[in-house]
């Protein structure tokens, strides 16, 4: 995939071209306590707030088709972020604003390891994030470590999704054919976590890069 620059006002130019548009379902602004919802036929629910107890662990596959767990990053901090590739605005937004924002942290952005976590593991497989996530790799001189993405079966998305109080909901019916044409619904927050798997922060929709910029360097530093 073709790198663009990594600036909110460049993703939003892109959309405009494209006819998609820059906007928000009420879906994506769903609270952190919101439902968590599976994408299957059965659906599961369970209300979560942010807590000392918000978060928890996983075990899923990255782009490059290894299994990665919570207790892989620990040491670091985790910004999560849960969306699908063929989100049209809010994912791409949403991690372009992450992208300029720890790149403006200079050295600091290298203790901060921004992760994307499918809720479409159906179209969203490990070939897929490694092309998708590619256009928000971290260019010279930026510090900031690279976008890990995370998929696995639809057991696995729901767990991980029920942990962050993530709502979730595929639009598929029967009017369906080649299994690409189809939306999904989610929570957009963005979600902070310490070195030790802590809940530590949530970011909702709409927040500008110099704000979170802002907020993770205070958050991060050093006691």
């Amino acid at each position: 995939m073709k790198r663009f620059p990594l600036t909110v006002l460049s993703v939003l130019v892109l959309l405009d071209v494209l006819g998609v548009g820059a906007f928000w379902q009420l879906d994506d602004l769903r609270a952190p306590s919101a439902t968590a919802t599976q994408v299957s036929p059965q659906t599961t629910t369970t209300q979560v707030s942010p807590s000392d107890e918000f978060g928890g662990s996983f075990s899923l596959t990255d782009q490059y088709g290894m299994r990665r767990t919570d207790l892989d990053f620990r040491g670091k901090y985790m910004l999560i972020f849960f969306g699908y590739t063929y989100c049209p605005d809010v994912c791409p937004t949403a991690l372009a604003v992450e992208a300029e924002a720890l790149d403006k942290l200079g050295s600091r952005a290298s203790r901060i390891v921004p992760i994307f976590i499918t809720v479409d593991p159906k179209r969203d497989t490990p070939d897929k994030l490694k092309s998708y996530l590619s256009a928000f790799d971290a260019e010279p001189p930026s510090l900031r470590p690279n976008f890990v993405g995370l998929t696995g079966t639809d057991e696995e998305i729901a767990k991980a999704a029920d942990a962050y109080g993530v709502y979730y909901q595929a639009h598929i019916d029967g009017r369906v054919t080649n299994g690409a044409d189809y939306s999904v619904d989610h929570s957009g927050h963005t979600y902070l976590m310490s070195p030790e798997g802590k809940f530590v922060a949530y970011y909702s929709q709409g927040i500008l890069p110099d704000e979170l910029a802002t907020d993770l360097m205070l958050k991060t530093s050093p006691d």
